[in-house]
């Protein structure tokens, strides 16, 4: 079988040729690391007012390119590995000045949240979302229509990005298209997730309006993505912390239900495979996922107590499980023997049957390209199929 054979099998709960193995490389530092790429002197231009708001303009006038080649660079690493998959996102950014923040400069999304923008000690550049825009229910509107032109242009570049991934590397590796953030995050976080607490119970009217908003952009998104001939996507709202949902299930169910729905039944209308990334100890939810339509669920954090063998003893076959890496050591400084056990016990818990893609639980610029390939090695010995193990 090839990459791509491997995955759709996988994905339909039937035993390809070995267990597919997902990259989900999002870091630019760790495709700099792999390609053996110098970033560039970032830090210096930042340092100088005069470059830096020459580097403000560049990057706001070059945007669709600047992510097309980021982006590129994460396939050309994953490629490079050995995986069968890595997704891809495209994220509309405005880049303003912030003297507030260190390097000066943050970047806003159309979705309403500010980003910091960091260089690290090696002189790699990266973005952390750090508060939402839109504190009150008038700036939430108020931001949505001076925005207005922006959600037009994010779904054209939405298209052209994922139609030019598709195009570039699908005859070596599967482009898993992805929008991001989801309903969930893309509701709370522009207003903050205290003031959403609130206006829930304070401005209900408000808040249907703000996730019928997300609901409708997000399935332009989507539809975007797919037109772009993308089979597989990966929708994303990290509904979870480390010992259980952000929210009751039930009030997930009463706010965001029927938008879920709507997402999967026009994802499956398209003869598309739908994933659902969430960070977080979400067992009080997988079954909501199957009912919400989701095919598969992402991520399956070990450090907030997701343990494979428990997720397919609860939802057998219902959904796909992708992930369960850890990244906060075993693919930053474990042992290769670890990183060996690991991935053994990864297979051995979910492989069986089909329905289960190997893969880190999430990305970060601390992930260590050898570990991921003792990952693909693993996968590669113990993940044959019919799994004996």
């Amino acid at each position: 079988m090839d990459f791509k054979e491997r995955i759709l099998t996988a994905l339909n709960h039937e035993e390809p040729d070995q267990v597919p193995v997902a990259g989900f490389i999002l870091s630019q530092v760790t495709s700099n690391q792999i390609l053996g790429k110098q970033p560039a002197d970032v830090a210096a231009m930042l340092g100088n007012a005069e470059l830096r708001s020459g580097l403000k303009d560049i990057m706001n006038s070059t945007w669709p390119e600047i992510i097309n080649s980021t982006l590129a660079d994460w396939f050309e690493a994953a490629i490079k590995l050995g995986f069968d998959a890595n997704w891809t996102i495209y994220s509309q950014m405005q880049v303003v000045e912030e003297p507030k923040f260190k390097q000066g400069l943050a970047m806003h999304d159309v979705w309403g949240r500010a980003w910091e923008l960091r260089v690290d000690e090696n002189g790699n550049t990266d973005a952390s979302f750090v508060r939402g825009l839109c504190p009150t229910e008038k700036e939430w509107y108020s931001w949505v229509e001076r925005n207005k032109p922006l959600y037009d242009e994010l779904i054209k570049n939405v298209r052209d990005h994922h139609k030019k991934m598709a195009e570039n590397y699908g005859d070596r590796i599967l482009a898993i298209g992805s929008p991001g953030t989801g309903v969930f995050d893309n509701t709370w976080q522009p207003m903050g997730f205290e003031n959403f607490c609130k206006f829930v119970y304070q401005k209900p009217e408000f808040i249907k309006k703000v996730i019928e908003f997300q609901t409708d952009l997000l399935l332009r998104h989507l539809n975007a993505i797919m037109e772009s001939g993308v089979e597989v996507v990966v929708g994303g709202d990290d509904f979870g912390h480390k010992t259980g949902p952000l929210m009751r299930p039930e009030q997930i169910e009463k706010l965001f239900g029927d938008s879920y729905r709507r997402i999967s039944e026009a994802v499956h209308s398209q003869k598309k495979k739908l994933l659902w990334h969430t960070d977080g100890n979400v067992y009080a939810l997988l079954e909501k996922f199957v009912e919400w339509g989701f095919d598969g669920v992402v991520s399956l954090e070990p450090t907030a107590g997701m343990e494979l063998g428990k997720v397919r003893e609860q939802v057998g076959h219902k959904l796909v499980l992708v992930g369960n890496l850890d990244i906060s050591y075993l693919l930053v400084r474990g042992t290769k023997e670890e990183v060996d056990d690991t991935v053994r016990k990864a297979i051995k818990d979910a492989a069986k049957g089909g329905g289960y893609i190997l893969s880190p639980c999430n990305s970060h610029s601390a992930i260590d390209p050898t570990r991921l390939e003792w990952m693909i090695e693993a996968a590669h010995k113990y993940g044959k199929y019919p799994i004996a193990i």
